[in-house]
């Protein structure tokens, strides 16, 4: 491991005062206990923590033995039927060897762990298994890249590496190393590879994504223009329309270029890179807030200069904030946020006999909601109530399940249509002994692809073509005229459904190009790559999806395009809802 650890014990107090708080009471008889994967420690029982003078904070001491490494874990209350409460959020992390306690309120991120660093020799380590994992597993290394633009920014890594040592020596902070591989990653241009912050570790998301190092408002990016979209402040100074100028005496135009080196994207797609880069301020990890904090190192409070919605400029100091701590504000002031994935349905009825369906992510694994019963629900209730016209939004929709995607393409289709689907290729047959132990993904069927795929002669291997398919519309589909709205946010599923709307004109698209690229895409199952000194994960594609002839590089053009308004977002306008309704109506 990176962290030496000698034997050490290590104090866990736990204030239960939030619970009381957020009204969850502790039912008389309720124990207060621990859980994790190391012992003595487990997730199968609880060791209580007790409260010696009755101050509403539970503490036990524990004793790892000799070289323990990192140990997962987190509280929970066991009610007296034996019902169990976890602590919500992240596995919190203890080093026994490098802190001697974690003292913090229950459900609060921990924002004083030691900091991980490695050794020159350990780091070297690591690169040398990435490089050899991209070689090996990649199957589009070469789709937006040359070889000397590959080499060039292999290079640039081992320099960058050396640097490091130089700087720190023998302990090299894994920010560091994180913010270094993330612009390494990123030069491949590929939208599937990535430091992906769902897939991290509970230590490195712990220090890297839970600090208070967070600018306190969620903003949109209309081309280099920063807008503000939702207030966190204590005094709330931000008004929606606010356009922030710059942070901390950077401006906003020359932050945006230098964080874009840091977005993995597919090919010259800088569309997606810059959607990227706004901050809705609800998911756990957004990509600004950890290449921001990692690059410029904001501490404490954060100087802003902006533009006011009514013109003025003005100077404003505000302080930075945890992500949960903005999220909560910003829920707290604005009831129509998304609190779930669930709330990314939204289906109603709009004035002039046009419905409206939201569907910001096809992920329904994520979801409580059946998915297929509301959609179908949906569809069925529009034709019911004579709806003419339909405005499908697919916004700030990454991409998630193909099969979600398909459903909902099959209920925008009045006659059958033909679906082609490209075809797969792999960069290996049977992945290298060497890389299985720090490889892994959703299944075990990728270490061994020997009955799945043909070699192409040139080391690469195909997978079973799909022929083309007929799609018939589903029995709700709708029966007037449809816009699907897309925007640079749209990717691998999303990508693939626009593509096909437009291939088969079973919609008017309208809004922005979209994510993805015409070139190819790699996706469809990822490996995960642990870094073993590190402790980062690296996301690697294993299979790419190539159309029959080369298509240009860049994602799916719309029917009506709509350049991007920062004025009209200030003013609160939606330019696309607005073209898309007026496609509509002219036909």
């Amino acid at each position: 491991m990176a962290l030496p650890c000698a034997a050490q014990p290590v104090t866990v107090e736990i204030d239960m005062a939030p619970l009381l708080a957020d009204n969850l009471v502790l039912t008389e008889g309720a124990e207060i206990g621990v859980r994790g994967d190391t012992a003595p420690l487990a997730w199968d029982r609880s060791l209580p923590l007790t409260d010696e003078d009755g101050d509403g904070i539970y503490a036990t001491t524990l004793d790892f033995p000799d070289g323990t490494g990192l140990v997962e874990y987190k509280a929970v209350v066991q009610a007296p039927d034996g019902e169990l409460l976890w602590e919500p959020g992240d596995n919190r992390v203890l080093v026994p060897g490098r802190m001697d306690a974690d003292r913090r309120a229950f459900s609060s991120p921990q924002t004083s762990l030691p900091v991980r660093t490695v050794s020159s020799r350990q780091l070297g380590e690591d690169l040398a298994l990435f490089r050899n994992a991209l070689l090996a597993l990649h199957p589009g290394l070469f789709l937006h890249n040359t070889e000397t633009e590959l080499e060039r920014a292999s290079n640039r890594l081992a320099g960058q590496a050396r640097a490091l040592a130089q700087r720190y020596g023998e302990a090299i902070p894994v920010s560091e190393v994180y913010l270094m591989m993330s612009e390494a990653i990123a030069a491949i241009r590929d939208g599937h590879t990535q430091l992906n912050p769902y897939n991290q570790a509970a230590y490195t998301r712990a220090t890297l994504f839970a600090q208070a190092d967070r600018v306190p408002f969620a903003f949109r990016l209309v081309g280099d223009r920063m807008i503000v979209t939702g207030d966190a402040t204590p005094s709330m100074a931000l008004p929606t329309g606010t356009e922030v100028l710059s942070l901390d005496g950077q401006l906003i135009s020359d932050v945006i270029e230098t964080l874009m080196a840091y977005m993995s994207a597919d090919g010259s797609n800088d569309g997606k890179r810059r959607n990227l880069l706004s901050v809705t301020g609800l998911p756990p990890a957004e990509a600004f807030d950890i290449v921001y904090a990692l690059r410029y190192q904001p501490e404490g409070t954060l100087d802003l200069q902006l533009r006011l919605p009514d013109g003025t400029e003005a100077d404003l100091t505000v302080p930075l904030v945890t992500r949960d701590a903005r999220r909560a504000t910003l829920l707290e002031r604005n009831p129509t946020l998304p609190r779930s994935d669930d709330d990314l349905l939204q289906f109603r009825i709009l004035e002039d006999d046009t419905a409206y369906l939201y569907i910001g992510s096809f992920a329904t694994f994520q979801m409580e909601t059946d998915y297929a019963a509301w959609l179908t629900g949906a569809f069925r209730q529009m034709n019911e109530r004579g709806a003419e016209r339909l405005v499908v939004d697919l916004r700030g929709t990454p991409g998630g399940m193909d099969e979600a995607a398909a459903l909902l393409f099959s209920h925008l289709l009045q006659e059958p249509v033909e679906v082609d689907f490209w075809s797969s290729t792999t960069a290996y047959d049977r992945m290298p002994d060497a890389l299985r132990p720090h490889v892994r993904s959703w299944t075990s069927d990728f270490y061994d692809l020997t009955d799945r795929v043909t070699p192409n002669g040139d080391g690469t291997f195909s997978l079973r073509a799909r022929p083309p398919i007929t799609v018939a519309p589903a029995p709700d589909a709708f029966r007037g005229r449809v816009a699907v709205l897309v925007d640079a946010a749209a990717s691998s599923a999303t990508f693939y459904l626009a593509r096909q709307i437009k291939r088969t004109g079973a919609a008017l698209l309208v809004g922005q190009e979209t994510g993805g690229n015409l070139r190819g895409l790699n996706g469809g199952q990822i490996g995960f790559l642990t870094l073993p000194e590190t402790g980062l994960v690296v996301d690697i594609p294993l299979f790419g999806s190539r159309p029959p002839e080369p298509g240009e590089d860049r994602g799916v053009l719309p029917d009506v395009l709509v350049e991007p308004d920062a004025d009209a977002v200030i003013a609160g306008r939606d330019p696309e809802l607005e073209a898309a309704l007026a496609a509509l109506r002219s036909h």
